[in-house]
């Protein structure tokens, strides 16, 4: 952990330093954009050779969209983000003697929203006033049969009444924090608050009482996992700095890298352990809407226990515990400014 904290300084560093060259002037008013990136994969075989692998359908996509303000002395930066992938693997039934098909499996489902609002502390300087609000979830529910099929699935596809690992709002993930933002050059910002809240929710009682979402639970869990007694809100209270870089290169500015890292501690709970959010986006344009895209986010929470991957372990994955949680996604997206 602390070696991934002293490589995301060393970023922010050399983020400052090339952002100095950036000196490209934001125009008053709303400037308003959205894109829709499409993952497409298709294979099917027909009385297979040996060894000549299985079926394939997956479809995945990426929503991203931003309102940014700015009139006089005030800025207002509005941002969402879903990711979002299904796919099938084989054909058939489950099992033998069984009726029900192989179902569609969850790759990713991840929401984020953010909104950042500042006042310039002088008028022409590069300091502001601001208040920073982000919000973290998914949108459908995520299910999980280990004793019958391995995988997450967003239905209860074998209608065995079990309630949903995860859904909307279940955990979702808040902060709120009042600070100081640091604008050298419209491609960087470096915000700061020493006074942040944040809160783990999980909305939902029997999701709550898995005590994996990073709320607090007590007493001695049951044979499947479930707490007595668990705490729906985790409400803590520390400090938040986060840096936000965007630029574009190539000829014709065909290119465009951002990044976004998020570094925050609880004061109230094992401050030292710094939690991590860090996203980056990397695009190609072919034309000037269609846009190859690479997304990459690393993210740790101490709070949070994820699935250890282990590929000698079915489904690739060896129980839970604190790790930092890796997901990429590349596609074909079309994006439009207005």
């Amino acid at each position: 952990m602390k070696h991934l904290l002293l490589v995301s300084l060393l970023l922010l560093f050399s983020v400052g330093l090339s952002a100095q060259d950036a000196e490209e002037e934001i125009p008053e008013g709303w400037r308003r954009g959205a894109g829709i990136g499409l993952d497409l994969t298709q294979l099917l075989q027909i009385n297979p050779k040996q060894g000549a692998g299985q079926n394939r359908l997956g479809i995945g996509t990426a929503i991203n969209g931003f309102a940014k303000y700015k009139r006089d002395r005030r800025t207002w930066d509005n941002t969402l983000l879903w990711q979002f992938g299904l796919q099938r693997l084989g054909a058939g039934v489950v099992a033998q003697g069984s009726d029900e098909k192989i179902p569609f499996q969850k790759n990713i489902d991840e929401l984020r929203v953010g909104s950042k609002y500042g006042y310039q502390i002088r008028e022409g300087g590069e300091l502001y006033w601001s208040a920073n609000f982000t919000f973290l979830s998914q949108l459908l529910p995520t299910y999980q049969f280990p004793d019958l099929y391995s995988g997450n699935f967003v239905s209860d596809w074998l209608d065995t009444g079990r309630s949903p690992l995860s859904k909307l709002f279940a955990p979702a993930t808040t902060t709120f924090s009042i600070g100081i933002d640091y604008q050298p050059t419209p491609a960087l910002s470096l915000f700061f608050s020493p006074i942040s809240s944040k809160f783990i929710i999980v909305a939902s009682d029997s999701i709550a009482a898995r005590g994996v979402h990073g709320n607090q639970v007590s007493g001695e869990p049951n044979s499947v996992g479930i707490y007595p007694e668990y705490e729906k809100i985790d409400a803590q209270l520390g400090a938040l700095a986060q840096a936000k870089y965007e630029t574009r290169f190539l000829t014709d500015d065909r290119a465009t890298f951002s990044s976004s890292l998020g570094l925050y501690t609880n004061y109230l709970r094992n401050p030292k352990n710094v939690d991590v959010d860090w996203q980056n986006g990397l695009a190609f344009a072919f034309t000037e809407n269609l846009h190859l895209s690479l997304f990459v986010n690393l993210f740790y929470d101490d709070d949070i226990r994820v699935q250890i991957t282990d590929y000698n372990a079915p489904n690739g994955t060896a129980g839970l515990g604190r790790r930092i949680s890796v997901t990429q996604q590349l596609l074909i997206t079309y994006a439009r400014t207005f």
